[in-house]
């Protein structure tokens, strides 16, 4: 990633973290005792599904070609809160930088193509978090709930012939939602507590809509479908309530 590519995805990230930013700031305030704020960050392999029209409503004709092989390398990186509901019962709101995408690269003997779609996304999952055993130090627990994500910059990269480009993506929708599952491990330690999360991500609408000038197959499905699928694991440490300390030093 270039200075120019990394400037432009700090501006638009300034430019749209003011809302999710204040409701987060928000949440953090309507139980100051017992929340507890924490920093998470991780790999995830992401792809983009479609329907048995293939990538070419999405992406255009000239990608018939190409087939999919291996997802795509993305991450995912921000802050939470945990805000105890019940005695094993959790509510997790987040905000999170995450890139997604598709890699439809290939190798060949005469010539080497890069097909790639990566996108930007400020990301705000509202998860439950059911703990499963609170008696040793170790920490198993399920999660899952919503999320929305705030498109922050798209982007398809090619190369054909030896010919590098890199262009906007003009027909990505603005936003995304879908719904979050996965299992955590939590493990004690004195100033906190270190989290492990293994999750799978499904968007529940299209992220992306026909290309212009696209014309149906007369057999080929009605209905528009392109959502994102990302599956991540990441670590992150959850810091024992700042609230509760500050007050003890005061």
């Amino acid at each position: 990633m270039n200075n120019f590519h990394l400037f432009r995805i700090v501006e638009k990230v300034k430019s749209k973290i003011c809302l999710p930013g204040s409701l987060i700031v928000l949440l953090f305030n309507i139980s100051p005792l017992s929340a507890q704020i924490g920093i998470r960050g991780g790999l995830s392999a992401s792809d983009i599904a479609f329907l048995d029209e293939g990538q070419s409503p999405y992406l255009g004709y000239e990608v018939d070609f190409l087939e999919h092989n291996l997802p795509a390398a993305a991450f995912q990186a921000g802050i939470f809160s945990a805000f105890p509901l019940f005695k094993r019962l959790e509510f997790q709101p987040e905000l999170l930088l995450i890139k997604q995408g598709l890699n439809y690269s290939k190798k060949s003997i005469y010539d080497d193509i890069t097909y790639k779609v990566r996108i930007y996304y400020l990301n705000v999952p509202a998860l439950l978090k059911f703990t499963l055993s609170q008696k040793a130090r170790w920490h198993p627990a399920l999660l899952s709930g919503p999320y929305a994500s705030l498109k922050i910059l798209g982007t398809k990269i090619t190369r054909f012939d030896g010919r590098l480009e890199k262009e906007p993506i003009s027909n990505l929708r603005h936003t995304d939602f879908g719904i979050i599952a996965g299992v955590s491990s939590g493990f004690d330690f004195p100033k906190g507590q270190i989290t492990i999360d293994f999750r799978c991500s499904y968007s529940l609408l299209n992220m992306m809509d026909r290309v212009d000038g696209y014309i149906p197959s007369y057999y080929g499905p009605k209905k528009e479908y392109a959502r994102n699928v990302c599956i991540s694991l990441t670590a992150g440490f959850r810091f024992n309530s700042i609230w509760s300390n500050r007050d003890k030093a005061i």
